[in-house]
């Protein structure tokens, strides 16, 4: 697989079940070493960056992301440095009306298990509030993984309208097994048998 992100592009890598999507990202977060081959970031092998320095630069959800039994502030910031950003987040993510109806707003416990006054969310919900926290962070790179996977059709039509705005002009990469999903991308990468065989625009 070879290919090349530009800086502040869009870019949805799409393909079927077991294509390598995952295994691809999983790859550029450092989780694995590649056994062959060289991911380079400007033009270094991300191998030889400082870890800890290197993850800063990365926010990703992936499907089996985890939040805490805290409030829905501290699942998106633990340092508490900027509440109306945290607010704007949750809000972008599409939790917009379930903020506004919540007595503590953001200072809401997410999960009953250790509060009273804690709230049940619905999975749809959950992942809102991972998106949220992945926009929260100030990183060079946003990696979103089948991130409407839970969502119903209007929830996700909400997320793709509102995905630019949010990345802003960092660089993203959106996987995705649904080719309607990428309209909003620069340009698509197209992974099949573990092979890249098309890049280019949806259209």
């Amino acid at each position: 697989i070879s290919f090349t992100i530009e800086k502040g592009e869009k870019i949805s890598i799409v393909g079927l079940n077991g294509a390598g999507k995952t295994t691809l990202v999983k790859l550029l977060c450092r989780f694995y070493k590649p056994t062959s081959g060289t991911i380079y970031w400007n033009d270094i092998d991300i191998n030889k960056y400082q870890y800890e320095s290197y993850l800063s630069q990365i926010a990703a959800v992936f499907q089996d992301f985890k939040l805490f039994a805290l409030t829905l502030h501290d699942n998106v910031d633990m340092d508490s440095n900027n509440r109306e950003a945290v607010l704007q987040c949750i809000k972008q993510a599409g939790l917009d009306n379930k903020i506004d109806k919540l007595k503590d707003g953001i200072d809401t416990y997410l999960s009953k298990e250790y509060h009273d006054n804690g709230i049940e969310m619905s999975g749809g919900e959950l992942q809102k509030l991972a998106i949220a926290r992945a926009y929260y962070k100030k990183s060079s790179l946003i990696i979103l993984d089948e991130p409407t996977s839970a969502l119903d059709p209007m929830a996700e039509a909400e997320i793709y309208e509102h995905f630019s705005e949010l990345v802003s002009n960092r660089t993203s990469i959106y996987i995705s097994h649904r080719m309607s999903s990428c309209v909003f991308s620069d340009r698509i990468i197209i992974i099949d048998d573990k092979k890249v065989q098309q890049i280019d625009t949806h259209e």
